[in-house]
C-alpha cells in the first residue's frame, strides 16, 4: 500500500482549499471602513519609542461585511527614527450577527522628523492633514459564508487625520 507523504497531503489540502478561494474572493474581495478616534490611552516612552493606544469605533461601509460596526484599539508606537507603526486588534459585529474578528498592522506616513519628541510637548497641535496609512489585514470568523476571510491577507491603505479623529481604509484581498 502506498502511503501519502506530508507533503503531498499539504498540496492536495491547499488545491481545495484554494478553489474555495477563488471563488468566494470574486463576491466582495475588499472592505471600506470608516473610524473615529473615541479615547486615548497615552502610554509614553518604551524601549521601542513612544506609545498610544488609540480607541476606535466605526462602521465598514462598502464591500464586505458593508454595515458591520467595528471597534478596535491601535497600540500605536512612534519609533525613534519618526516612523508610525500601526498594530491593531477589533471586532466587526454585523446586523445578521456575524462576528469578525480583525488584525492589522502597518504604518503611518513617511517616517516624521522630530517624532516622537515632537508628542510629548504640552504644546503639540496636530496639523489638519490626512496621514497615509498602509498595512495588512487578518480577519476570522466562524460564519461559513465569509470562510473565506480565515485564509487570506487584506492589503490595506488609507489615511487617519488627527484634527478630525477620523480613520479611513480601504481593504483588498490579496487571494489570486
Amino acid at each position: 500500500m502506498m502511503r501519502l507523504l506530508p507533503t503531498a497531503m499539504m498540496a492536495a489540502m491547499i488545491a481545495i482549499v484554494g478553489s474555495a478561494t477563488a471563488e468566494d474572493a470574486t463576491e466582495a474581495p475588499y472592505m471600506v471602513m470608516e473610524f473615529r478616534i473615541v479615547g486615548q490611552d497615552f502610554v509614553g516612552l518604551v524601549p521601542e519609542g513612544l506609545r498610544l493606544d488609540g480607541h476606535t469605533s466605526g462602521t465598514i461601509t462598502d464591500g464586505r461585511l458593508a454595515g458591520a460596526t467595528v471597534t478596535s484599539t491601535d497600540y500605536l508606537h512612534y519609533r525613534h527614527d519618526g516612523v508610525g507603526v500601526m498594530d491593531v486588534r477589533g471586532v466587526a459585529v454585523h446586523p445578521d450577527g456575524v462576528t469578525v474578528s480583525m488584525t492589522m498592522q502597518g504604518y503611518l506616513g513617511e517616517p516624521m522628523p522630530g517624532m516622537p519628541e515632537m508628542l510629548l510637548d504640552p504644546e503639540f497641535e496636530p496639523q489638519d492633514v490626512d496621514i497615509p496609512a498602509h498595512g495588512a489585514a487578518w480577519f476570522q470568523t466562524m460564519a461559513p459564508q465569509h470562510a473565506f476571510l480565515n485564509h487570506t491577507v487584506f492589503g490595506c491603505a488609507g489615511s487617519v487625520n488627527l484634527v478630525e479623529g477620523v480613520v479611513r481604509i480601504t481593504c483588498r484581498s490579496l487571494a489570486p
